[in-house]
């Protein structure tokens, strides 16, 4: 199973093909590396009021009402969660009952929602415009919806959520990777960093988002910096395998989302079962873990590298979003995800891949408080447009 083991050599190779392809989605639309434009520019610690945040990922879809004050921010009511109707197994869902089921959720609020600004936290690859909503691009993480790519999402969960009777303010929809970023800097800037941030998730999918200057992000009109949705799970990752190839080939979108393939939690345990069949994992990365601390045989070894590439090629990624800082100041990776926080070997990893990518620079990985997405939406909704 040596070809998943990658040198450092290689791993620079795809930290500097990565950031190439980081600069030309940022200089133009159609990348393979999106760098989509939120609009929205780093919290200065002042957002406050209440918003309700609808949050909907790869697997759970909760609600909340937040209520943010300087620095600071709590959940007055939920976070209330359900499974995401996914369409995954039988016939493709229809975009009504998509949003109906999210809007639905919010009326075990208690208190009710009513006239708030609304945070929506989708997960998917989206068109943001300046007035807040966004246009879904593509799905991933499987789903299967049907009447929503090419429109706009934020307007569609409002008019659902007008149906039972909750009106909402303005809508700003966010996916869970800028979310996480906000709700981080709105808790825990520090001058030290200046605007070297970046947002990570690594569990079910993988994902980033960065803060560019308005001359690196030079496809949009913008007068201070802004955050950048990179959907960077899309990078066509050089020095994959044979194995990678087949899952690729066997996925809902082949040739898409190369990245996330190979290194998040849903796909993991698929590509095990690619190296080594018959064990059954599900995509339970849990399973995969506890395989490589048992140490037996094949199995263990696979699992084993299996997780350091992951870690590795994770590393090499924030690596390249990290070159595009300036050095004068640390850079603070505001990191969230099952797979990344769930094994005690995984953070390691990628911390001691960045040192040995960057010796120069300080890069601190640093985990998210719990519900944090939540506050990062509802940070959103309440910024100035």
């Amino acid at each position: 199973m040596s070809e998943f083991e990658l040198s450092l050599d290689q791993l620079k190779t795809v930290q500097d093909l990565f950031r190439s392809r980081i600069l030309e989605g940022l200089q133009a639309e159609g990348k393979e590396i999106g760098a989509l434009a939120t609009y929205l520019g780093l919290p200065d610690g002042r957002q406050a009021g209440r918003a309700l945040v609808v949050d909907t990922g790869g697997t759970n879809m909760r609600v909340a009402l937040v209520e943010l004050s300087s620095n600071n921010g709590v959940i007055l009511s939920g976070p209330i969660t359900d499974n995401v109707p996914s369409g995954r197994s039988g016939q493709p869902l229809s975009a009504e009952e998509f949003f109906s089921a999210q809007a639905r959720l919010s009326l075990k609020l208690d208190p009710k929602p009513d006239s708030l600004p609304l945070g929506y936290c989708f997960s998917y690859p989206t068109q943001n415009s300046p007035d807040g909503d966004a246009l879904l691009l593509r799905w991933t993480k499987g789903l299967r919806i049907d009447g929503v790519v090419g429109s706009p999402v934020g307007s569609a969960l409002q008019k659902r959520l007008s149906d039972i009777g909750i009106a909402t303010g303005r809508v700003v929809v966010l996916n869970d990777t800028v979310a996480s970023l906000l709700g981080g800097v709105h808790l825990n800037a520090e001058p030290r960093f200046g605007c070297n941030y970046i947002g990570l998730i690594l569990g079910t999918g993988t994902n980033m988002a960065g803060v560019f200057s308005p001359a690196q992000m030079s496809k949009v009109e913008f007068d201070s910096p802004m955050i950048a949705n990179l959907e960077s799970g899309n990078f066509s990752c050089p020095f994959l395998t044979a194995f990678d190839d087949e899952l690729d080939a066997e996925s809902d979108h082949p040739g898409s989302q190369r990245f996330e393939k190979a290194v998040s939690g849903r796909y993991l345990p698929q590509l095990f079962d690619k190296v080594c069949p018959g064990h059954d994992l599900g995509d339970n990365t849990a399973k995969l873990v506890a395989l490589r601390d048992a140490g037996e045989g094949q199995a263990g070894r696979v699992a084993a590298r299996l997780l350091r590439r992951s870690a590795r090629l994770a590393a090499a990624g924030l690596g390249a979003v990290a070159s595009l800082y300036s050095p004068d100041h640390a850079t603070s990776v505001l990191a969230e995800g099952g797979l990344l926080w769930g094994d005690s070997q995984f953070a390691p990893t990628v911390r001691e891949t960045l040192k040995e990518l960057h010796p120069d620079r300080t890069i601190e990985l640093v985990p998210q408080r719990e519900n944090v997405n939540l506050l990062g939406a509802a940070c959103a909704a309440l910024s100035t447009p």
